[in-house]
């Protein structure tokens, strides 16, 4: 039986991307441009299958900066993300949202490649945002493991993000 593990761990990744602002980093003190690397860890729904090769999923978590304050610290994130999974095929895509303490979110779309180990790689493209993060773009990369633990996975994400002038 095949095992559509790289979309429970892409539902972390993301893809995959969680957003989390301190409280004293406002829209006006807010860098233009510059790198987020968070770390992240993601719980899965049960999957929905419509037949031995194809699934989807939905997923929520939490991130944490790797600075241990800034953006994407303690933000929230929920993604939704597919699977196909035949033979030596094991991709996966879907969309995120990663909310910040203030309620201002950044959209991300991704996708990625599974192993049979359950670990997933991919690439994040920033494709909007509200409130701060309105006209935010950027692109960067995720890797996701899997745990012992039913539906739940650690991720490791980098994002370079540009907010307009």
């Amino acid at each position: 039986m095949k095992k559509p593990i790289f979309l429970r761990i892409v539902v972390a990744a993301f893809t995959v991307l969680g957003v989390g602002i301190s409280a004293n980093l406002s829209a006006e003190n807010l860098p233009r441009s510059g790198s987020i690397s968070i770390n992240s860890i993601f719980k899965g729904g049960t999957p929905i299958k419509f037949n031995d090769d194809y699934s989807h999923y939905t997923a929520t978590g939490v991130t944490f900066n790797e600075a241990g304050s800034g953006l994407l610290h303690t933000g929230k994130v929920a993604c939704a993300y597919a699977n196909f999974t035949r033979n030596e095929i094991n991709k996966g895509a879907g969309f995120c949202t990663f909310e910040d303490k203030d309620g201002d979110s950044i959209f991300v779309q991704y996708a990625g490649v599974g192993t049979e180990k359950g670990e997933v790689n991919g690439t994040n493209d920033i494709i909007g945002g509200t409130g701060k993060f309105k006209g935010i773009s950027g692109d960067g990369f995720y890797a996701c493991t899997h745990t012992n633990k039913k539906s739940e996975f650690p991720c490791t994400e980098k994002f370079d993000y540009q907010l307009p002038e």
